[in-house]
């Protein structure tokens, strides 16, 4: 039997406090999801919502 798995990580835009937000994980197994909080925030700014990661290589974005 084979699963299908699939992981994505995003920005919770509605959680927005001084264009900081949340950085969030999803996993799906077999269309069963679970979310979870990645425990860190990033500027909206740095956020790359197509590539689903934060942009560039500035110290803010590597300590993340």
């Amino acid at each position: 039997m084979r699963s299908i798995f699939k992981t994505v990580c995003y920005v919770n835009g509605s959680k927005e406090k001084n264009g900081i937000v949340p950085i969030m994980g999803r996993v799906t197994v077999n269309g069963t999801i679970a979310q979870f909080s990645c425990k860190q925030r990033i500027s909206k700014d740095l956020w790359d919502a197509k590539g689903n990661r934060v942009k560039g290589k500035s110290r803010e974005t590597v300590a993340v």
